[in-house]
Parts: C-alpha cells; structure tokens; sequence
C-alpha cells in the first residue's frame, strides 16, 4: 500500500475563499488577500516576495503595501527607495536581504547559497514547520526570478519534500480554496532528457495559468519573524 501524500503550509495564512493572510489584533484577527501579481513589464518579483512576507510576518496591511510608492516615511519609504532602482530588472541575494532589513527588527531572515535541490528542499521544510517564510530563487533557460513558497508536499512517512507550492506573483490569484499558483517537482522531470549527463535545468515549474517552464534552483532567503518595533 502506497504512502499517503500530506501538504504542510505556512502558519499565518488560509484559503477558505482567496488566499488571505492573518493580521492580529488585541480583540480579533482579520483577514485580508495575499497574492500580489507583478506586471509582465517589470523585475519587482524580488519585492512583491518582501512585501508578504512583512504582511504575513509583520502584520503590514494590504492597503500600505498598494500604496508603497507615495508613502512618505518609515520602512515602506525605505523599502521602496531601495527597490525602485532595480524595478525593471530585478533583484540579488544580498538585495532582498538589504530589503527585509528595513523591517528591523520586526523581520530578520537568512541567505542560503546553494542550487543542491537537497540543501534546499530541506531549508524549505524546516522553515515552514517552524513558521517562516522562503523565497526561493528559479532559473530557466529564459529567465530569473523569485518566488515566495507557502507550502510543501511529501509522503506522509518521508521528510523530504516532492514538490515545493508557491504563491507566484507572476501568475494569477490561485483557485478558491487553494494556497498555491505554482508547483515545482523536486525530481527530474522526463522532459529534461534521458542523457546521462545531469541536466542544469531539469525540475518541472507548472502554473495553475497553465505555463511549464524546466528550471534549476538557485538561492534562497528564509525570512522570520523578529522582535516587534
């Protein structure tokens, strides 16, 4: 008899409807949406990631995030400083780190410096169980780009993970009732060949926009709640 299969997802968020993330206050805790979608024209992945993560991490509300580029002081001001030089065309490592710094100490996060899909997928795992948020970085033949990841997928008797869920800002708001746009294998897909020679890009990236792409991993940045301001 097969395994089951078991999906783990980041604690602060919920998809009874749209995708929405939790916002505590001192009597109740509200719910607003979550999923961000990126122009097809600009580089601002590495941004729209930053962004929920101090929505869902820090509590920032939707709203403020819409309105980021005339907002006049405090980490937002900051934030977008920053990111507006690279808008179009994209972001590093050390630059999505620069960016949750501004959210200090509210966020902290780590760099992970790795393309082992191994290393990474089990990075993933465990900031997951341990209610941070990754993003994770995915090169193609075509292109770069950052993804926020909500989730993972494993047999129920294994730990390391089939495939990686994400809520790609790329790609339109997921179904109803459904955390993730995008589903990344973390075994080779067919389509990269039979050669014997291993493949550079070879994990199947699969949107709910219908889009497959074949991809490598490269890098990662865990972001963790810190300390409140």
């Amino acid at each position: 008899m097969s395994a089951s299969v078991v999906h783990k997802y980041v604690a602060c968020i919920r998809a009874e409807t749209d995708v929405q993330y939790a916002m505590r206050g001192r009597r109740r805790t509200r719910y607003d949406d979550f999923h961000i979608q990126q122009s097809e024209l600009d580089g601002a992945c590495g941004l729209v990631t930053v962004l929920q993560c101090a929505m869902a991490l820090g509590g920032i509300r939707r709203k403020e995030v819409e309105e980021i580029a005339s907002a006049k002081s405090g980490p937002l001001r900051a934030l977008w400083t920053l990111a507006r030089r690279d808008y179009f065309t994209g972001t590093t490592e050390q630059e999505l780190e620069r960016m949750v710094a501004v959210f200090s100490p509210m966020l902290t996060c780590k760099v992970v410096k790795s393309s082992r899909r191994d290393t990474l997928g089990r990075e993933i795992v465990r900031a997951i169980d341990a209610g941070h948020i990754p993003i994770l970085g995915l090169h193609s033949r075509t292109f770069r780009h950052w993804t926020l990841i909500v989730g993972y997928e494993r047999y129920a008797n294994k730990t390391r993970p089939l495939a990686l869920l994400s809520l790609d800002a790329s790609d339109s708001r997921p179904h109803w009732g459904v955390f993730y746009n995008a589903r990344c294998a973390m075994t080779p897909s067919a389509f990269a060949g039979k050669s014997r020679k291993p493949k550079k890009y070879c994990l199947r990236y699969a949107s709910t926009d219908g889009e497959t792409h074949l991809v490598r991993l490269q890098g990662l940045v865990i972001v963790k709640r810190g300390q409140p301001p």
